[in-house]
């Protein structure tokens, strides 16, 4: 526990210090959740009208769409550091030191989100705790601090399945930036952000329930919906869990694969 939290110490003084030296990265952190609600609040007017939209899911489309958001925004952050994360070691030459590290890679892959999840949660608060105070008061500032807790716990369970993957194509050698490409937002679809996964086929609903992210994400529309009945949100979040902690065996084997492979390969220059 303390290796990984010294892990997490030393990670946050490289994010942090980078954030804070770029006043650049920190406004559009602070702008992003306002400019993805925007835009797909402009897509939906222009395709129909709200009052279509509070009919069907049962919730104003400002808070579903905040809420998909700031989501998309607390766990688009796991994915990102965890899945390139590799590539930019081996771009900078810092690869061949974090090979030879004593340090378990696993837990150092673990380490490398926690900063800037936790950035994230901090500058999307100020986005959404204040939308929903505005639309539903008090009771709307309870419902988007549920949300913000669910948000970590989807941001968590991520990060087995981030590492496995990201790793793994790692692994496989080659330009794995190509398939990272593409196999990022084909989790974006399976988590189910921007629509209610009650309202898939049977079939799709089991099959993205396979993707710890997306029972929390469900849990959190049910909240916004007001569908958030005690087993309904119980039962998602302890399904994401469980497969979590299901998923940490193939990040191990995942990890491990990745720095044999790189043991095997030696120092390239």
């Amino acid at each position: 526990m303390r290796a990984f939290l010294g892990l997490v110490k030393a990670e946050m003084l490289l994010v942090y210090a980078e954030v804070f030296r770029r006043k650049s990265i920190l406004f559009m952190s602070i702008l992003w959740p306002y400019v993805m609600t925007a835009f797909m609040l402009a897509l939906g007017y222009a395709a129909g009208s709200p009052e279509v939209f509070l009919r069907r899911v049962g919730a104003s489309p400002v808070l579903f769409l905040a809420t998909a958001s700031y989501v998309l925004f607390s766990t688009l952050t796991v994915v990102d550091d965890v899945m390139w994360r590799p590539v930019y070691d081996e771009n900078a030459g810092a690869l061949p030191y974090i090979v030879s590290s004593p340090i378990s890679t696993v837990l150092h892959y673990a380490a490398i989100p926690v900063p800037r999840f936790t950035l994230s949660l901090v500058l999307g608060a100020t986005f959404l705790l204040p939308v929903f105070t505005l639309q539903e008061g008090l009771d709307g500032l309870l419902s988007g601090l549920i949300v913000v807790a669910i948000s970590v716990v989807a941001a968590l369970t991520f990060i087995p399945v981030a590492v496995a993957v990201g790793l793994g194509l790692y692994s496989l050698g080659g330009e794995s930036w190509r398939a990272i490409n593409v196999i990022r937002p084909l989790f974006l679809v399976a988590m189910g952000v921007y629509y209610p996964r009650w309202m898939l086929s049977k079939v799709a609903y089991a099959l993205t329930a396979l993707l710890p992210p997306a029972n929390c994400v469900e849990v959190a529309q049910r909240v916004v919906v007001g569908l958030g009945k005690l087993n309904e949100v119980l039962l998602p979040l302890t399904l994401a869990v469980v497969l979590a902690i299901l998923q940490m065996y193939p990040m191990r084997r995942s990890a491990r694969r990745w720095e044999v492979t790189k043991l095997r390969e030696g120092v390239r220059v």
